[in-house]
Order: structure tokens, then sequence, then C-alpha cells
């Protein structure tokens, strides 16, 4: 798997390695999971992946927060008055976020999210350089800069007709798991971009969004990197942009 992230980083010009969601019932040696019963969020967790080599699991009773326990598949409903939490709150008992204008609309999307139950004891990140990354992950997952999301939105579509990438309204987990995971599913998956949730953001660098692809779609696009516009003069200019 290094060996192909490789190949795949080399023509893009990208420093970062991505990160690898599977689900497994078995952990590596000093993989991080969060107290149980502590509030953190996947992604100040995942900074320690990103930038150490940590690997990082959920799992029931290790969820971080009430949503990664819920798009992850450990919990059925993230939190009592969840709707009116993402909406309006309630005045002298809950502050709302605000992020949708009425509990009914935030209801609404809650019945539209893909959660499927976790099938394994944990859910598990891996960097994909490290020796315990899986061969076989479920979702290769891109922390970008613009001019990385335009390249791996272009080679996403380079062989189709139709959008080939998604950016939903969603949790910062929903974007990296749950929705690359039901992508996985179709018989044309799309790429998911995240990220834009105001609550994750802060655990991460201000020019970055994520672009998680199911492990399908990114075999795809490693195959059709040598016939693509990476080979060109075109992308060349922003490489070296890429590599600083």
């Amino acid at each position: 798997m290094k060996a192909r992230i490789e190949t795949f980083m080399k023509a893009f010009g990208m420093a970062e390695y991505p990160v690898l969601f599977r689900y497994t019932d078995d952990v590596p040696k000093g993989t991080l999971l969060p107290p149980e019963g502590a509030h953190v969020c996947v992604f100040a967790l995942l900074a320690k992946t990103r930038g150490e080599g940590t690997p990082v699991a959920l799992a029931a009773s290790h969820h971080g927060c009430h949503g990664g326990g819920y798009y992850l598949g450990f919990l059925d409903w993230p939190r009592e008055g969840i709707e009116y939490f993402l909406s309006c709150g309630i005045p002298g008992k809950m502050e709302g976020e605000r992020y949708v204008k009425t509990p009914e609309l935030a209801l609404a999307r809650f019945d539209r999210v893909p959660v499927r139950p976790a099938p394994k004891r944990y859910g598990l990140f891996t960097r994909a350089d490290m020796p315990h990354a899986a061969d076989d992950p479920e979702v290769v997952i891109f922390f970008a800069s613009p001019d990385l999301i335009a390249g791996l939105h272009f080679l996403a579509s380079f062989d189709r007709d139709d959008d080939a990438v998604t950016a939903p309204f969603s949790s910062g987990c929903g974007a990296i798991v749950t929705l690359p995971l039901a992508e996985g599913e179709r018989s044309d998956p799309r790429a998911v971009m995240g990220l834009f949730d105001p609550s994750a953001r802060p655990h991460v660098e201000q020019n970055l969004l994520t672009f998680s692809v199911p492990f399908g779609l990114y075999g795809r696009m490693a195959a059709n990197i040598p016939e693509s516009f990476l080979t060109t003069r075109t992308w060349g200019t922003i490489r070296k942009r890429i590599k600083g």
C-alpha cells in the first residue's frame, strides 16, 4: 500500500500521506483510543495520525463524541435533543449551534444520512505510510489544499461523463466515513469533499478540506494517472506550487 500511495503522491506533488479508514476487530499496538466518556473531536485525534503516524480507533465505549460514535455506527443516536442542538436550541436549557434553521429540518437531514451499524469492534484510522496500514482500506482520506483538491477532483472525474465528486452538508466525521462508505456501495462511487463543519474546522489548518475516496474509486484514479493531465506542463506548474 505504501508504494502505491507514494506513486500517487509523486504524481500530485503532495507531501502529506493520506489517512486510511477501515473497520477491524483488532488494532495495532500503540493505537490511541479516546478515554471512555471523554468528549473529543475525531479531527483532534487525527492530528496525531497525520503528524506522528499514531493509529487512532473509535469504539462503542470509546467514541470521542456523540456525533463520532453515531456517524461511525457505534451509537444509535448522537444525543437527546440533537435536532434542537443543531438548530435553534431550547431557551433556558440548551444553546443551539444554528447550523440548520429549524429542528424539523435537522431531523429530516438525519433521516437521510446513510449510517450503518459498525460491522466490527473498531473503526481504525492509520496513516498510509505506516507498517500497520492495511492494503485494502475502505476509505482513503486526503487532507488537501485548494490546489490539491483541484487535481483530485479532476482525476476522479477523468473517465466519467457525470459528476464524480459530491460536497454535501455533513458533519466532519460523516464526510470522511459515513458518506464515502455509502458511495463505495454504489456502482458509480463518488468522492466526498468535507470539513465544511464549523465545529470540526478548529482542529485543522485553515487552508485544508478533506477529500475522501472509496477504495475502489481510489484504485481507478491511480490507474488513470499515466494518461491524465497529471503528466502535462499545466499540472507541472501547479505541482511545483504544492511542493512549495
